[in-house]
């Protein structure tokens, strides 16, 4: 529709769409205002966040599978959401690793969320002073900051977000317009959310109840509004059964690959903690602007610690909140039942459901599980506060007049504003985005300069970079790969012997590996090589639980240039001994099984086997720095000590060769994922 525009100049006429010629009103310039100001307070967020935990799993997971149903429809840590992982492989094919590609899809979605949320409360309500509060809370509410920052949470938190409120504004053109196109939309972007996050198999819920609620405009209980929507409009709800009940198939076939995640029967007393936490600190202080403060703080940013005065000053604020809205707004009552049936049965629930063992007050303060939530909080007290467009009779009594209300109402908006913008700014002061900037840049630099036959050996990225519980999908030809040129990346994931081997170090470094025995053997007493029986010698207590990692170790002199074979469960490798002087070889154990044998291609090769260990690849130990200054000669008459030939003294690598106790130490097993 469009709207002609007549200058003063006769003659001279100007079309404008109608939407356009709307934005000049004063509520239109100020709700405008807020979406820029909400998304340029969100910028220093990104920019002191980086790539984090699962992010690593994410990038690394892109580089290994192709874009399959298998890998889309994979579970991750309890939530099937083919779209999110969609996305992040294309993301990653485009450019690993590039913080402002990502940051740059996330702000434009949420200015996506922004922008179509002013657009269903104009739809539902028109353009008054009265939308303006809800928005705010929607766009600078602290609990949807931690979600937005965090690439993996974003990925779940701000596409379901959007499709929740596309679906709306969709639902809410059906109803008052009719036709099937509308409907199909708001279809359409149900399962877009679904496709993003498994909380979007909840929006068809939100959907009817609000429809049900306000949308229909039939009077009557609300009960019984509920089973003449159902049997007037069965199809429509029927279709979204449907797709509800496949979901729930799709993920039950699915779950098989992420065995041990997903839903569990937690413990009725870790259910109350869980929920006692989330909903009776965590959301009620930021649906008020806090937490204020955060902490503990992991590697993801500050959980929310918001202090017992403001949780009681939040309570009390909502609680009044409540309160005037049932005295003065007619069907109140039902947005405030659609909020805490959201909280309950979406929030809350599932995730004691999905991850209520253990940790539960911890779990409870993240906002990440609540940030949906603001989302109904701004619609619901909207529907609470306004009535909708066209409403006849909207208020039980009438709204008191003068400048009471709007002044009222303007002072609780700038103390919200106030509060959210100060936690927004303690959350940013948790995040720790230059650790992890600088050890992705030393990686990126240090397989610049790699050539293309380095070896690297696989090894855990550090703790703070990526949890251990999510165990060998830590090790770095995963994560690190990506950043590796293709030939690189292929020998990060097969490396070959070598005696210049290669690992990460904490500082995502490329330096010389040495062995973290679990297993080390040193000749019997008196002898300087080992004892061979026709070539070959065998370790029984060697035990390797496979997979790319686990390396031995072997120490040897060699008059001349000679080759072995290792062999475990019936997996063999080649072994080249080219050094004549001696050397430390490191190769990789790749097999599930116990017991090692090095068998000498030629028995009668002058080699001498002269030290073993088996563990883990670890960065050697630096050599001793060398004297600053020429050590002072002897005084006379003492016996000039005896220099030290080069080719004797220990290297870092030969340091793990060193004589231990004979009995072996058994190999503990890599870490499961949670």
């Amino acid at each position: 529709m469009t709207q002609i525009t007549r200058t003063e100049r006769p003659g001279l006429s100007i079309t404008v769409p109608a939407w356009m010629s709307g934005m000049a009103n004063p509520v239109m310039i100020t709700a405008v205002l807020l979406i820029v100001g909400s998304l340029a307070v969100r910028i220093p967020v990104l920019l002191g966040s980086y790539f984090v935990e699962d992010d690593f799993l994410f990038m690394g997971d892109a580089y290994e599978h192709g874009l399959t149903f298998d890998f889309l429809f994979r579970v991750h840590k309890g939530h099937l959401m083919p779209g999110a992982l969609g996305l992040t492989w294309v993301l990653a094919r485009i450019s690993a690793y590039n913080w402002l590609l990502v940051s740059s899809v996330t702000m434009a979605a949420q200015a996506a969320v922004s922008a179509v949320l002013l657009r269903l409360l104009v739809r539902l309500f028109g353009v008054r002073p009265g939308i303006l509060l809800p928005l705010a809370i929607a766009l600078f509410c602290p609990l949807t900051i931690p979600a937005f920052g965090w690439w993996s949470a974003a990925l779940n938190a701000v596409p379901l977000q959007l499709g929740m409120v596309m679906a709306l504004d969709a639902q809410v053109r059906h109803v008052r317009q009719g036709g099937r196109v509308h409907a199909r939309r708001a279809f359409y972007w149900v399962l877009f959310a679904m496709a993003f996050s498994t909380k979007g198999v909840f929006v068809p819920f939100l959907l009817f109840a609000i429809t049900t609620a306000y949308l229909r405009g039939w009077t009557g209980n609300w009960t019984a509004l509920m089973l003449r929507e159902a049997r007037t409009h069965w199809r429509l709800w029927g279709s979204y059964l449907l797709l509800m009940g496949g979901y729930a198939a799709l993920y039950l076939a699915r779950r098989s690959t992420a065995p041990g995640e997903g839903a569990v029967t937690p413990e009725p007393a870790d259910v109350a903690d869980l929920v006692n936490r989330m909903l009776g600190w965590t959301f009620p202080s930021g649906a008020v602007g806090g937490p204020l403060s955060w902490g503990p703080v992991p590697p993801t940013g500050g959980m929310a610690h918001p202090s017992a005065f403001l949780v009681a000053a939040a309570w009390t604020v909502l609680a009044a909140v409540v309160l005037v809205t049932l005295l003065w707004r007619r069907r109140a009552v039902r947005a405030w039942v659609v909020l805490a049936g959201y909280l309950l049965g979406v929030d809350a629930i599932p995730t004691a459901i999905a991850r209520g063992t253990g940790l539960t007050q911890i779990v409870g303060s993240e906002t990440r599980y609540v940030a949906d939530a603001v989302i109904v909080l701004a619609i619901c007290l909207a529907l609470a506060l306004l009535p909708l467009y066209g409403e006849a009779e909207p208020y039980r009594r009438p709204i008191p007049g003068g400048a009471g209300v709007p002044m009222v109402a303007g002072l609780l908006a700038g103390v919200y504003l106030a509060m959210s913008i100060v936690s927004i700014d303690a959350y940013r002061h948790t995040l720790s985005g230059d650790r992890f900037r600088a050890y992705l840049d030393a990686v990126r630099t240090s397989l610049a300069k790699a050539p293309d036959t380095a070896v690297i050996f696989s090894s855990p990225v550090p703790g703070d970079i990526v949890i251990p519980w999510n165990g060998n999908r830590r090790l770095s030809h995963h994560v690190l790969a990506p950043l590796a040129r293709p030939v690189l990346r292929a020998r990060m994931r097969a490396p070959d012997p070598s005696e210049h081997a290669l690992v990460f170090d904490d500082k995502g470094r490329l330096v010389p590996v040495s062995v973290k025995p679990l297993f080390a053997s040193l000749p019997p007493p008196g002898r300087m090589c080992f004892p061979l029986i026709a070539g070959a010698i065998y370790f029984p207590d060697v035990v390797s639980y496979g997979g790319v990692g686990p390396m031995g170790g072997l120490a040897y002199t060699a008059k001349r240039a000679g080759t072995a074979t290792y062999e475990m469960s019936g997996q063999r490798g080649q072994l080249s001994f080219a050094r004549t002087d001696g050397g430390l070889l490191q190769f990789p154990v790749t097999a599930v099984g116990k017991g090692l044998m090095i068998r000498l291609d030629d028995p009668s090769a002058p080699i001498c086997l002269k030290g073993f260990a088996f563990g883990d690849p670890v960065p050697a130990a630096a050599p001793p720095p060398a004297p600053a200054v020429s050590p002072a000669p002897p005084a006379a008459g003492s016996p000039s000590p005896s220099p030290t030939p080069a080719s004797q003294s220990p290297s870092p690598a030969s340091q793990s060769l060193k004589p231990k106790p004979s009995s072996p130490t058994s190999q503990k097993k890599r870490g499961k994922a949670s």
